[in-house]
């Protein structure tokens, strides 16, 4: 399910000196009803706000699944906290107000996958199933989560370039996540915690910066993976469905690092043989074949990469038939096509369970990113940067064949830039128009159909031009 996250009580959150502060003062009569009257002004902007559809900034905490899932102890789907109410009794590390600015910048949409969505219609920050039983309206309270969410949303509306901002918070994040760790109980730290590890992850693989290093991400990828195998972890608190829900985030963070860096994934993952199933299925077997147009450039390829394209031709196929965008695109029939309910089910068919790691798209996307491990991102040679301008394509038509409720704008934007990348380093040595025509084609075609990018769709159209 997709869930919010909480943090369970503000009493647990570290480093809370405003509270504290707050604790050893009283609060004047005169000063409690000055409070009372302003929390009554802002009651009433908010309910104007909300009932004008213009609430600018909430943010989402506590509990609450995001479709039709039965709600648990609230009144409505989201527990929202508008702006004037963000931290009327300054209780968060540092002012909201660069964060309500950064959650209203359209560039954020794409800055949760795998973890969070942020809602550009009402500004809420969703998470993936890391719902905190019991939680109050504060787990932005939390400072290292409050710095990494921070951090995250500042790289995105910097276009991944970092500058003073993200420094300052990565600097607050590490600094805390020091002191977390150190003091965390029996070595197992708290879910805000953990959250804002997987956030820094994010950081790290996106970042474009000439110190950056893909050494940093896999650090914290191996740290947690260990914290997620300590002894003591269900004696923490945690319960086995909340380790499966952080270990499939942690799994796709991998997932992407490796697509983002370039670098083999560093998790095992358990086989899926639903498309091994699929081909001795007598109604599907027709389905796998290489697509024509490839032929011509497979001779160097490995054969593990052609089962690859096989599958995706076999998939893309059956998705028409079964939606029935293509009743000609393979050789079944209508009774037949209904003999194995949704053969082939995707993402948008699992969003009640998440982020899912074990369907067909992502069996897709996870044997893609080890064959582009494999090769050389420098490589200059002509039938490399085919091969692996075929396999980023590949990734894309993957992962747009349906993203769900959870897709992001990261990781197809980073098979479009890379596409793009080797048909220009292709045409600085011949013009792939006299080499390679129908191929330079499709994977054009594709990068500047499936982008969402302004820059990459010029860029695709400038290439295709040069014909």
């Amino acid at each position: 399910m997709f869930e919010l996250v909480g943090s369970s009580s503000p009493d647990e959150a570290p480093h809370r000196q405003h509270q504290a502060t707050q604790r050893q003062h009283g609060i004047s009569h005169d000063s409690q009803r000055q409070r009372d009257q302003t929390w009554d002004q802002d009651m009433e902007t908010t309910t104007m706000d909300l009932a004008d559809g213009n609430l600018i900034g909430p943010i989402t905490v506590g509990n609450g699944a995001i479709t039709t899932a039965c709600l648990t102890g609230l009144d409505s789907p989201y527990s929202v906290l508008g702006c004037s109410l963000l931290d009327p009794f300054d209780t968060l590390c540092e002012s909201p107000e660069r964060l309500r600015q950064l959650l209203r910048h359209p560039l954020v949409k794409s800055a949760g996958e795998p973890l969070f969505r942020v809602d550009q219609q009402t500004n809420l920050v969703l998470f993936q199933g890391f719902q905190v039983e019991d939680a109050p309206l504060s787990f932005l309270a939390d400072k290292t989560l409050f710095h990494a969410l921070s951090l995250l949303l500042t790289l995105e509306a910097n276009n991944h370039v970092p500058n003073y901002e993200t420094l300052h918070h990565r600097g607050q994040v590490l600094e805390s996540l020091r002191s977390d760790l150190l003091h965390s109980r029996d070595g197992v730290p708290s879910l805000q915690i953990i959250t804002a590890i997987l956030m820094l992850i994010s950081y790290e693989y996106r970042v474009q910066d000439t110190q950056s290093n893909p050494d940093t991400a896999a650090m914290h990828i191996r740290g947690l993976q260990r914290i997620m195998h300590h002894p003591d972890i269900l004696a923490s608190g945690y319960s086995p469905q909340r380790i499966q829900q952080i270990q499939r985030a942690l799994s796709w963070q991998d997932i992407i690092c490796s697509l983002a860096t370039g670098t083999p994934r560093l998790l095992p993952l358990e086989g899926n043989d639903a498309f091994d199933r699929l081909r001795e299925n007598k109604l599907y077997h027709s389905c796998f074949v290489l697509p024509e147009g490839l032929a011509p450039y497979t001779g160097s390829w490995p054969e593990t990469s052609l089962a690859v394209f096989e599958d995706l031709n076999a998939m893309c196929q059956l998705v028409d038939r079964i939606h029935g965008q293509n009743a000609s695109s393979a050789d079944l029939n209508d009774e037949d096509i209904n003999t194995i309910p949704a053969p082939v089910p995707l993402m948008e068919d699992l969003d009640d369970e998440g982020y899912p790691l074990y369907n067909n798209q992502a069996n897709l996307e996870i044997r893609l990113v080890d064959l582009l491990s494999q090769t050389k991102a420098d490589s200059q040679n002509q039938d490399d940067l085919i091969y692996r301008a075929c396999l980023f394509a590949a990734y894309l038509c993957t992962y747009r064949l349906s993203a769900g409720l959870w897709e992001g704008h990261f990781v197809p934007e980073k098979c479009v830039t890379e596409i793009l990348k080797c048909i220009a380093d292709f045409s600085r040595h011949v013009s792939p128009w006299k080499l390679a025509p129908d191929i330079s084609f499709w994977l054009l075609h594709v990068a500047g159909g499936l982008t969402k990018s302004q820059l990459n769709k010029k860029q695709a159209a400038l290439l295709m031009q040069r014909s």
